[in-house]
């Protein structure tokens, strides 16, 4: 403001003819604007550990070969963990709590489909003591430990019983969820690495076990093929089917023949396979469960295809015996039950009701109760309470089903990984629990493949990162939008054929569904900080994601910090 002079009365106002850069107002504050780089929700979730906000942000760039190879550092099976995974991710989508969550799992797919065919990203690191491993069985465990052994530069051999690699999801899960072309695509990219395949060789037949302790190390993850059986009277009886056998049958393209109606007894996902399956062979379909539907293990959205496709589900019931009518059918007494207390799975137990009976007939009964680890091949020493304890013996790991982990393909994934790394540190001489924890994702057990390259080469280990709440979010700036659906097949082609039920999002729809991201916690060059600056201290980089401040002539007033949507930007103390 100018000063009044009392000779002339007249105001005069000082002008500088000079640069004010030589001002360094940024000494007036203390305070400066810090990238903050916080873990999403949905990576904490995601057993893999995917780096979500990434990949999402390359599709909505439209840059689909950076977006899958995200994706590539941390889980090898994004086409089928993009169909099949339960999608935790999803479940702690930061978005839900606004309006709904971003479809991750149908970006996943959408990328694994446009790239799926090219060549892999990765390549082997420089390894100067290369290690041999053996792994049994060539399921997602499996494949994906021999996968992240041959990125760390080791050399892995798979030992497969069968003529084919894939375990649970070639033989195990039908067509209409997960075609084999998209499997043996993927399969395909993991096995352009250094790895050995043999496959027809069992372990305890063609192998023995000395045989494959003369490796360096050994990974166990045979798969749960054993069927559990009902054990009732009359489980024997001709039409009476165990899921495993049921659903392999069905994969191989065998002829089956169920009649009219089929009593599929069971509440997981094999439960809603074989059922779904048998829909589609011509059979009406019928779903005995001992809990209520909101107790069934089976992933949700499976349940709701189900019952879309016209599936009954009587709950509350459990068959105590099968047997055949005069007419050759089977006549299936089910007792009637109640929710008790909690069991050990969290799930309220299911109490016989005293005297409470009903007789269910049907042409066919298929039995979906359960899987078991044959671990008859597999020294006594290495087993504790039915499962694989690697931790027994040094050099022998364990993932998938003979690990103590839930069953499921993306925690396959993660119990390799988390075996191929401890091999690694094994070799190096190193205990495996003084590290893991240095590249963990947040709290819930996934660990990083891309945090530990990243300190193998530069010795430097990340600090954890805490996970970004939804209160951190300026929802502000965030227009309500509800998810980018799923298309599918209509009621009348599902139950034509085997065809695959649900069709992947066009360009424009996965641009879409990827814009609604949050980037919870990361900088997407939003531009929000540049705009806001009263000071015009703040340049962005939009293609690195990347934001300067020129320090010199920031006033530290936290305008920056205020604005940015995604709380990736903090003030702090630099004197």
């Amino acid at each position: 403001m100018g000063r009044k002079d009392s000779k002339e009365n007249e105001f005069v106002i000082p002008i500088s003819y000079g640069s004010t850069e030589i001002i360094e107002t940024g000494k007036w504050s203390s305070q400066k604007p810090q990238p903050l780089r916080q873990t999403p929700p949905c990576q904490e979730a995601c057993p893999a550990g995917t780096d979500i906000s990434l990949f999402v942000h390359f599709v909505e760039k439209g840059k689909f070969a950076e977006a899958l190879s995200t994706i590539l550092v941390e889980n090898p099976f994004p086409g089928v963990c993009g169909r099949v995974c339960f999608h935790p991710c999803e479940a702690g989508c930061n978005r839900a709590q606004y309006d709904e969550s971003v479809s991750i799992q149908m970006l996943e797919r959408f990328v694994s489909s446009l790239r799926s065919g090219k060549t892999l990203q990765l390549r082997p690191m420089a390894c100067g003591d290369s290690r041999r491993v053996a792994i049994v069985g060539s399921g997602p465990a499996g494949l994906s430990c021999a996968y992240f052994l041959a990125i760390l530069g080791h050399q892995p051999t798979v030992f497969e019983s069968r003529d084919e690699p894939g375990g649970i999801m070639r033989w195990g899960i039908p067509q209409f969820r997960l075609p084999k072309t998209v499997l043996k695509r993927e399969i395909r990219r993991i096995l352009t690495l250094p790895i050995r395949l043999k496959t027809g060789c069992r372990v305890g037949r063609d192998i023995t076990f000395d045989e494959l302790e003369q490796f360096d190390a050994v990974f166990l993850s045979p798969g749960a093929e054993l069927n559990a059986l009902l054990s009732i009277e009359g489980d024997t009886l001709a039409g009476v089917w165990n899921g495993g056998d049921f659903l392999e049958g069905v994969n191989s393209g065998k002829s089956i023949s169920l009649g009219k109606e089929t009593l599929v007894v069971g509440g997981g996902n094999t439960a809603m396979d074989v059922a779904r399956s048998a829909l589609r062979l011509g059979s009406t379909v019928t779903i005995a469960y001992r809990r209520t539907r909101d107790a069934m293990p089976a992933i949700r959205d499976e349940v709701g295809e189900a019952e879309e496709e016209g599936i009954q589900f009587k709950f509350l019931i459990q068959p105590v015996s099968v047997k055949q009518t005069e007419n050759g059918r089977l006549a299936v007494v089910f007792q009637r039950m109640q929710l008790g207390v909690p069991d050990d799975s969290g799930r309220p137990r299911a109490v016989p009701v005293k005297d409470e009976y009903l007789t269910i007939e049907t042409d066919s009964l298929v039995s979906a109760v359960g899987e078991l680890v044959d671990l008859s091949w597999i020294p006594e020493k290495l087993i504790d309470a039915g499962l694989v304890d690697p931790a027994l013996e040094s050099k022998i790991f364990a993932g998938g089903d003979a690990a103590r982990q839930p069953r499921t393909i993306v925690n396959a994934i993660a119990s390799a990984k988390r075996a191929a790394i401890s091999m690694d540190l094994f070799f190096r001489g190193i205990q495996a629990r003084d590290l893991l924890s240095k590249i963990r994702i947040g709290n819930k057990g996934s660990i990083s493949l891309g945090a530990y390259l990243r300190a193998r080469e530069d010795g430097a280990w990340p600090e954890i990162k805490e996970v970004i709440s939804y209160e951190k979010i300026n929802t502000l700036y965030f227009a309500k939008t509800g998810r980018v659906k799923t298309r599918k097949l209509s009621h009348e082609k599902r139950l034509q054929s085997f065809a695959e039920v649900n069709s992947g999002p066009d360009a424009n729809a996965a641009a879409l569904s990827a814009s609604r991201c949050y980037s919870c916690g990361r900088c997407n060059a939003c531009l929000n900080c540049y705009y806001f600056c009263p000071e015009g201290v703040v340049s962005v980089d939009a293609e690195q994601c990347s934001r300067t401040v020129d320090y010199e002539h920031c006033k530290g007033c936290g305008t920056c910090a205020t604005a940015c949507p995604r709380n990736a930007v903090e003030m702090k103390d630099l004197s």
